[in-house]
């Protein structure tokens, strides 16, 4: 697995509003979601984001089903 670089909270929300977090906090509560939900608008358009978003990547009611491909990757991490 590739290391990844660790990153510190900085006091400052990273969904980029401005404002202060609590100790140890990257975001202020609910922020990660509309971060989150923000970039999937931006790479994937305005329309049902998410829901385009998981089609894109062939998840939903009519492709692979996310929970069941999420746990068989989980088993898979604890492997290493």
């Amino acid at each position: 697995m590739m290391q990844r670089k660790r990153l510190m909270p900085t006091g400052q929300c990273w969904c980029g509003c401005g404002e202060e977090t609590g100790r140890g906090s990257f975001f202020r509560q609910g922020h990660d979601k509309s971060a989150e939900s923000k970039l999937i608008v931006m790479l994937h358009g305005n329309d049902d984001s998410v829901a385009h978003f998981l089609d894109d990547h062939g998840y939903g009611p009519l492709g692979k089903n996310l929970t069941d491909t999420f746990e068989e990757w989980k088993q898979g991490d604890d492997s290493q």
